[in-house]
C-alpha cells in the first residue's frame, strides 16, 4: 500500500495529551544552514535543483580564516539552496581528488533526512526516480514512520522521511513517545534506574501513541 493511501486510510490520531513535562521551545529556532562539501558545484547545483526541487538562493566566495575553523582553502565557492521551512542547505566546493569522507565513523554525518508531509511522500519518491536516481523505499521503519533512501551526486546519503501522524501534528510533535516506549529503550542504555528516571522526567511524553 502506498504511503499516501496509508495516511488517508488511518483514522485521525488523538490530540497529544502530555504526561509531566511539556514540549519546550529552545532558543535556537532550527537549522540556519547545513554546510556540506562537494568537489563539483555545477553537478551539485543540477542535482539539488532538478532532483530535490531546491532553489539556488545565494552564491559567493569565502576567504581562508584559520582561526575560525574555516575550510583549509582560500577563495572557495560557497553556494546556498532553500530546503524549506526557512532553512538553508549550503555547499563548499573543495578541490578535486581529495579522499572521500566515511559517514560511518564517529563524528561523521551518516545521512541527511528531509521531512516530507505523508500525503506528498509517494509523489516525491516518483519524482526522484524519474530523474534517474535509484531509490530504496518507501519502507516502514515501524509504527507511524516511513522513509525512502538514495544518494546525491557527491555520494551523500539522503532520506525522505515522514510520519503518518504528520497530518495532525507538526514534525517535532509527531515523534513524541509514551513513557512505556521511551522507558523500554532508555533501560538498554542505563544500568542505573535513577538515570532512566532522570531522562524520562526531562522528556515531553504523551499519554497514548499518536497513531
Amino acid at each position: 500500500m502506498a504511503v499516501t493511501e496509508s495516511a488517508e486510510a488511518k483514522s485521525k490520531p488523538k490530540k497529544a495529551k502530555y504526561v509531566g513535562t511539556k514540549l519546550s521551545t529552545p532558543v535556537t529556532r532550527g537549522v540556519d544552514h547545513l554546510a556540506l562539501v562537494t568537489d563539483d558545484m555545477a553537478e551539485t547545483m543540477k542535482f539539488y535543483n532538478d532532483v530535490m526541487g531546491m532553489q539556488l538562493l545565494h552564491v559567493r566566495r569565502v576567504p581562508y580564516a584559520p582561526d575560525r575553523g574555516q575550510p583549509p582553502y582560500d577563495n572557495l565557492r560557497h553556494y546556498f539552496f532553500g530546503m524549506g521551512n526557512d532553512s538553508l542547505l549550503a555547499f563548499f566546493e573543495y578541490p578535486k581528488g581529495l579522499e572521500r569522507s566515511d559517514r560511518d565513523l564517529p563524528g561523521g554525518m551518516q545521512h541527511l533526512a528531509f521531512h516530507v508531509p505523508p500525503d506528498k511522500l509517494d509523489e516525491m519518491v516518483e519524482h526522484v526516480k524519474n530523474q534517474g536516481i535509484d531509490v530504496v523505499g518507501p519502507v516502514s521503519l515501524g509504527g507511524r514512520f516511513w522513509s525512502a533512501y538514495f544518494y546525491d551526486n557527491n555520494g551523500i546519503r539522503l532520506e525522505l522521511a515522514t510520519s503518518l501522524a504528520g497530518k495532525e501534528f507538526d514534525n517535532v510533535e509527531s515523534i513524541l513517545q509514551t513513557e512505556e516506549e521511551a522507558r523500554e529503550e532508555l533501560e538498554t542504555l542505563f544500568d542505573n534506574a535513577e538515570d532512566v528516571e532522570h531522562w524520562l522526567k526531562l522528556m515531553p511524553l504523551v499519554e497514548e501513541p499518536l497513531v
